[in-house]
């Protein structure tokens, strides 16, 4: 089967790793992964900082790179959610429409395209160590990726994995609120780690990479990064960036 890799701006500026674990994890199911370097952003954050003619922009530039017929696997809740819902709010017309019509329906997140393409069974990893898993607003709440994301992580053979307490919460990164009042934003993401990590896990898996760096800033500002780490799910099968423990 062939996949177009669609890798989020973040992800690709500053998690690499988390970039190449997508790949890995994608390509040991027996997928061959497309990914277009030409991609930029979806737009999502324009959107939020309330500039919907530059998102506009930024998504008809996504249309046009995915003016194909292969599904487009996405690891990033916000991104998903931006491209199956959010294009339909910036006055598509025409082609444009046609094009956003044909790619809904074929965007997926990681997860939900490996349970519901029926590929999770293929995946084998081990990892001995209690992950605590923390749902990202739009993966929660517009992807309905909760199902999913447990049922591939219960693929990960001797990992302990455990929901996060008050998951309902958001981490406090909200994209353009954590600029905006980042006070508010890191005391959010504070209180958040607080209560997950009372569960002492070795890392904590995400599906977005903004709430990732958010977190994981956090972690490193007060001095915990030998106690726990924050990664993209994926990560937990293939290895790549994996430091604790």
């Amino acid at each position: 089967m062939k996949v177009a890799l669609f890798v989020p701006c973040l992800m690709d500026r500053f998690l690499p790793d988390a970039g190449m674990a997508v790949a890995r994890l994608l390509e040991s199911v027996g997928a061959q992964v497309v990914c277009d370097s030409r991609q930029t952003c979806c737009g999502q954050p324009a959107v939020n900082a309330g500039h919907p003619d530059l998102a506009r922009k930024m998504a008809l530039r996504m249309l046009k790179l995915a003016d194909h017929e292969l599904p487009v696997v996405v690891p990033s809740g916000s991104c998903v959610a931006m491209m199956r819902d959010a294009y339909g709010l910036l006055d598509l017309s025409g082609e444009d429409a046609e094009r956003w019509s044909s790619l809904r329906g074929r965007v997926f997140e990681l997860a939900e395209f490996l349970v519901h393409r029926g590929l999770a069974d293929r995946v084998t990893a081990r990892l001995d160590a209690r992950v605590v898993v923390h749902h990202s607003c739009h993966h929660l709440r517009h992807v309905h990726g909760a199902g999913p994301l447990a049922a591939l992580l219960g693929r990960l053979v001797g990992a302990e994995i455990v929901e996060s307490p008050q998951a309902l919460q958001c981490c406090g990164f909200g994209g353009v609120f954590s600029v905006k009042l980042p006070e508010l934003s890191v005391a959010l993401g504070r209180a958040r780690l607080q209560a997950m990590l009372r569960l002492e896990p070795r890392y904590i898996a995400l599906a977005d990479a903004g709430c990732a760096l958010h977190l994981g800033g956090i972690v490193e500002g007060d001095g915990l990064s030998s106690r726990v780490q924050v990664v993209h799910y994926a990560q937990l099968f293939t290895g790549d960036g994996l430091e604790v423990g």
